[in-house]
């Protein structure tokens, strides 16, 4: 009943949401990113794969409708800790639950290594979900902390979100 509080105020929140003309402005909502990692209460340690889509299922339930909440965007957004398209869908509650697939990726991009390879690989797995299942892709988190390449967002970011043919909504 608690939780249904939280969520009852999110629904506020997002129906005061309006454009000039009264109309709902779209809001991409990203509960429970980097889920495969351990330090949120609903990571990998603290809930079964079960446990998870059983989360993300009744919250975007509760919200869509039970609450009538309609200009939510559900971003389904791992952290980077996959590497095939099967390990990436491990925790997916499935198609008609999420709107957005992303991952959030600062690891392969200059926080613990820089193997762009690789983040482009798993940018790639995302991308081509989407485009297979109709969905919206995205770079839901990325970074280098204090910047220390000045270069970093062209000619590393970006050189790399040029390749392989990705379509993703947006990086941030």
């Amino acid at each position: 009943e608690k939780y249904k509080e939280i969520l009852g105020t999110i629904a506020e929140v997002a129906k005061s949401l309006k454009g000039k003309n009264g109309t709902l402005a779209p809001v991409i909502f990203r509960p429970y990113h980097e889920f495969d990692g351990d330090w949120f209460w609903w990571g990998r340690s603290h809930s079964t794969i079960e446990e998870f889509k059983t989360l993300w299922k009744f919250t975007v339930g509760y919200l869509r409708d039970s609450l009538q909440v309609h200009n939510f965007l559900y971003a389904f957004s791992p952290d980077a800790r996959f590497n095939t398209e099967e390990q990436y869908l491990e925790r997916y509650p499935g198609d008609e639950w999420v709107d957005m697939v992303g991952v959030d990726n600062y690891a392969d991009w200059g926080r613990d290594r820089y193997d762009l390879k690789t983040g482009v690989r798993k940018l790639k797995i995302v991308s081509d979900y989407a485009k297979k299942k109709g969905k919206l892709a995205a770079f839901t988190e990325t970074g280098l902390e204090s910047i220390p390449n000045t270069t970093w967002w062209t000619e590393t970011l970006l050189k790399s979100l040029k390749s392989e043919g990705l379509e993703l909504s947006y990086v941030l």
